[in-house]
This record gives C-alpha cells, structure tokens and sequence, in this order.
C-alpha cells in the first residue's frame, strides 16, 4: 500500500514539475495544496475547486472537519518530505485559526522547504 502511494506522490511531483516548469516554488506549493484539499473536498462542499484561492477559508472548505483538514496536512508534508509538526495542528481550537485560508498553509509549507533548503545548502 505503501508503494502504491509513493508511486502517486512521484507521478503527481513530475506532472507538477512539467506543469510549473519554471514558474518557481511558490506556484508548485500552491497547485499542489489545492490539489490535496480538492481531494479532501467534503461532497457537500458546493463551490468548485477552481474557486480555491489563496483567500479561501479553509474552516468554510473543509466545513469545520479537522481530522479531514489533519489527513490533508500529512499527505502534503509527505509530499514534500517535510516533518510534520503535530503541535501546529494538534490544538483542536487552533487549526483553523493558525490555518485560516488556503495561502496560509502555502506560506507555512514554503518556509519549512525554504528551512529545509537552506540546511541541505549548508
């Protein structure tokens, strides 16, 4: 099962790679966490994930589900290899609060590879 998805995770990488090509990091974050939360789009969530923006609330996405906002934020830590860090998830209070829209989790996501950048750089 493992292998199964690692072997999704690694053509979804390369199709996002060809796709961005050189449009840089920050737009590959943000394709990839609108295609994991249009993933985990509860069925009566009714606007379209083409209406996923930077500013969409992610409360009013995932209609206040935070075990499906959870198992959305470890598939993209996976996908990007990132460690995932519980405690910025685990107060039940605070998820929507430290992840309000779909930007703030691009934001998060992009300083922990930036960290993990400049390490591996070093």
């Amino acid at each position: 099962m493992g292998e199964l998805i690692d072997l999704e995770i690694r053509r979804a990488r390369k199709e996002l790679k060809e796709y961005t090509n050189s449009k840089g990091i920050a737009y590959e974050i943000y394709l990839t966490v609108v295609k994991y939360v249009n993933e985990h789009l509860d069925e009566g969530y009714k606007k379209p994930v083409e209406n996923l923006t930077t500013e969409t609330l992610l409360e009013l996405v995932y209609q206040g589900d935070r075990e499906r906002f959870k198992a959305t934020f470890q598939e993209l830590m996976h996908y990007w290899k990132l460690d995932i860090d519980m405690e910025d998830v685990q107060t039940q209070e605070g998820i929507f609060i430290t992840f309000k829209t779909v930007g703030d989790l691009c934001i998060y996501i992009e300083k922990k590879v930036n960290k993990r950048s400049d390490k591996e750089g070093k």
